[in-house]
């Protein structure tokens, strides 16, 4: 682990990516409500009706399983300082999770894989859970590079390897 010292340092996204990740999947489901009722008024009209009105549904279905896990691992708040960081401010609940760096266990998706965009995961072995952040994090470059800065050695080499052999694959 490197000992250089990081002072206490707040993260979070901007109001419209706030609003996004909190409410996006009711103006989605909404939108495909509102679309299927005129599906269903002429079912009884056309039975291919019945193929929109399926695929709508699925579509609701996995988008909003997708954003209750979201839900669960997605901190709108993140304050790192040099042990720990403090993940604040989830989606309907007042619990606070502190993940100390010499817990953590891995680090998937994001920049953490190469990948330009999707969620970070940064899990901790010691308390069994995981949080996540996008991109659209305020400095969550930074944040990256402090947690990629404190982790175990080993785990750093791993995350490091990832990247060099997606790099040698590009």
């Amino acid at each position: 682990m490197n000992e250089n010292k990081i002072e206490k340092q707040i993260f979070t996204y901007p109001l419209l990516f706030r609003l996004i990740f909190k409410f996006g999947n009711l103006l989605v489901t909404l939108f495909l409500i509102v679309y299927s009722l005129p599906l269903v008024v002429y079912l009884d009209q056309n039975n291919l009706l019945i193929i929109p009105i399926v695929v709508s549904l699925f579509i609701i279905y996995f988008i909003n399983r997708y954003y209750f896990n979201l839900y669960k691992i997605l901190p709108y708040k993140i304050v790192a300082d040099d042990d720990k960081m403090t993940c604040l401010n989830f989606f309907l609940s007042k619990k606070e999770v502190i993940v100390y760096y010499e817990d953590i266990e891995s680090l998937s998706g994001g920049i953490f894989e190469n990948r330009i965009s999707g969620i970070m995961k940064v899990c901790d072995g010691k308390i069994a859970i995981c949080i996540g952040f996008y991109h659209k994090l305020t400095d969550s470059n930074k944040l990256a590079t402090i947690i990629l800065s404190k982790v175990k050695r080993p785990l750093y080499d791993e995350v490091l390897e990832r990247l060099i052999s997606k790099n040698r694959k590009n």
